[in-house]
């Protein structure tokens, strides 16, 4: 197979310019989420959790963000690891795959994070709206995180739809097939 393209979106676009926009689709989805649903759903008292157990709940969502990202590729037999690297102080999750998948498996693998969690917040924010404000945070939170997953959707669906996607320290490689 022969590389078509190279995805590296921090090489790109710079690590702090991502991590700003990271943050700017979190403010902004808190703000229009929260607007959206508390129109729609009424509140009759809003109710306080620790903080201890908010912030707890930080991680966990990135790690069932993570997991689902890999719940396609399972499926569909394919071996793929999440592991934890340390890139600084604060340790990062990273999807490995052992073989490159095909396009149209990885771009349901990058966005099944996006439409399940998405669906998950919004049911529970009309089936607890007393923790309204708490669900706005968390799913905005998560919209930061998917805002990388739609940048690397945007270059994927500009490949070959025969063409695979193999998983590198130095980014993404959209492969293809060479002609007999």
């Amino acid at each position: 197979m022969n590389c078509w393209k190279t995805i590296r979106i921090t090489q790109d676009y710079g690590a702090l310019r991502l991590v700003f926009y990271s943050a700017c689709t979190m403010l902004f989805s808190f703000l229009l989420y929260y607007l959206a649903v508390s129109s729609f759903v009424e509140p009759s008292q809003l109710t306080n959790i620790s903080l201890f157990l908010f912030i707890l709940s930080i991680p966990v969502l990135v790690l069932t963000h993570k997991v689902l990202h890999m719940i396609p590729i399972w499926l569909c037999g394919k071996r793929v690891l999440l592991k934890v690297e340390r890139l600084s102080l604060i340790p990062t999750l990273a999807v490995k795959m052992a073989k490159p998948l095909s396009r149209d498996l990885f771009l349901i693998s990058l966005l099944m994070p996006l439409i399940v969690l998405t669906a998950v917040g919004a049911v529970a924010a009309i089936a607890f709206p007393t923790y309204i404000a708490y669900i706005s945070i968390m799913s905005s939170i998560h919209f930061g995180l998917a805002f990388f997953d739609v940048i690397y959707v945007s270059y994927l669906m500009k490949a070959p739809k025969n063409s695979y996607v193999e998983n590198r320290a130095d980014g993404f490689h959209i492969l293809v097939k060479q002609a007999a």
